[in-house]
């Protein structure tokens, strides 16, 4: 069966029986991890010592991703961002699920095209070469030609639809044993999951991925230095999207030019939250380039969400009020966007986050959006505090963006600026 959005292709809807398959794959596959890291942790040891024990573990929790499927890869490229919290050894195996995924086969490729081509009958005049630009958990894309044009041409992996709507379909009913479990705790958990799964699981249509490119372009046009690569919108299906190529994405720039890269990404990132409320919610260092003298590319817009002006305003207030050290305004914020929180308690979250918010602020420390964030959700949790989907996510794809941008630039402040 498949279910039907509004405006959107069909999505596919597993069997129990495929579902139940995918549980024992995905359980097979975890412990054949387990055991090859420990393997690699043994024999990483005589010639590295600690250091090369956990490089054999990162390297091969990096393949055990790949191996568990698309969904299980997110997690890890988005862990994979923050090389400041991770550590390099993490942060460097991790880093291949960016855009150094393991490719598709040559069989796979012509399936992958094939499909494409009966979908958008004008890509048959697309010259599309076995050259791979990048592979990510989702797609590849290979460098092709419309004329004397140079195109990027991202081709879905056939059956990742399929796989991840397995998957989301084991993280919903885990959602719902916690409902089970803990009313209180268990629903706003179960609302994340289902929002998140939408989210992912949007990144398997390219047509909607298309439209989230035209968006984005489209906000962030006028912002100096900032490019966003032409959409060719006749020839994206719901397995195929092709924009304009742009050379030299990966290469090795100055650090002058990746401190300028990072002031203007910061710029987009904050243009995209507290302005447009259209969130690009995957800046890895796979869908963030610095090209150039530090002009910034910014690719792969599937996973992207949309918020309420309501949100967006409230979300605009309680950077403002982090930059000034108003604790207070920023706990008011944080509960009224939970709508289950119990009255009764919000004096004594507000106070809570008042001692978070100056934990976190004043002069000869460097915010870091990763740890003030997890404060958050650990008082959430406390004091029972559960935000909607809609504000959490922002601040989620916030701490991935953060990441990336201290890649660039260490010193680099998501609150810079209000």
């Amino acid at each position: 069966m498949e279910q039907v959005t509004p405006g959107r292709v069909a999505r596919p809807a597993p069997t129990r029986f495929e579902t139940a398959r995918r549980l024992g794959a995905l359980g097979l596959i975890g412990a054949g991890t387990v055991v090859t890291a420990a393997v690699a942790a043994v024999a990483g040891l005589p010639g590295g010592g600690a250091a090369g024990a956990r490089r054999g573990v990162a390297t091969s929790v990096a393949v055990g991703l790949q191996r568990l499927g698309p969904t299980a890869a997110k997690a890890g490229q988005l862990i994979g961002s923050r090389r400041d919290m991770i550590g390099p050894i993490w942060a460097d195996a991790l880093g291949v699920l960016h855009d150094r995924a393991r490719p598709m086969s040559a069989a796979e490729r012509a399936v992958a095209l094939r499909r494409a081509r009966d979908e958008v009958p004008a890509l048959a005049d697309v010259e599309v070469t076995g050259i791979l630009l990048g592979s990510g958990t989702v797609g590849c894309v290979y460098r092709g030609a419309v004329g004397s044009e140079r195109v990027a041409v991202k081709l879905r992996r056939p059956g990742v639809d399929r796989l991840m709507a397995a998957d989301l379909r084991l993280l919903r009913a885990a959602a719902s044993l916690a409902v089970r479990w803990d009313r209180t705790g268990g629903r706003p958990l179960a609302d994340l999951v289902d929002y998140v799964a939408d989210v992912i699981m949007a990144q398997t249509d390219y047509i909607a991925e298309a439209e989230n490119h035209r968006v984005l372009a489209a906000n962030l046009a006028r912002l100096p230095g900032v490019d966003v690569p032409a959409l060719y919108p006749d020839l994206c299906g719901s397995s195929v999207l092709v924009t304009r190529y742009v050379p030299g994405l990966g290469a090795r720039v100055p650090p002058t030019a990746q401190a300028v890269a990072a002031r203007r990404a910061l710029r987009a990132v904050r243009r995209m939250v507290f302005e447009d409320g259209f969130v690009h919610c995957d800046l890895h260092p796979g869908n963030l380039y610095v090209h150039g003298n530090g002009r910034v590319v910014l690719l792969d817009a599937g996973y992207a969400v949309r918020v309420s002006e309501h949100t967006r305003e409230n979300l605009d207030r309680f950077f403002r009020a982090i930059a000034i050290g108003d604790g207070r305004t920023c706990g008011e914020i944080v509960f009224d966007s939970a709508p289950d929180a119990d009255e009764r308690r919000r004096g004594e979250f507000v106070e809570a986050m008042e001692r978070h918010v100056r934990a976190h602020g004043g002069d000869g420390g460097v915010f870091t959006m990763a740890e003030f964030g997890n404060g958050i959700f650990e008082l959430q949790t406390r004091y029972g505090v559960h935000s909607r989907a809609e504000f959490v996510f922002p601040l989620s794809a916030l701490m991935v963006a953060e990441g990336t941008l201290r890649s660039l630039m260490p010193t680099v402040e998501i609150q810079d600026g209000f």
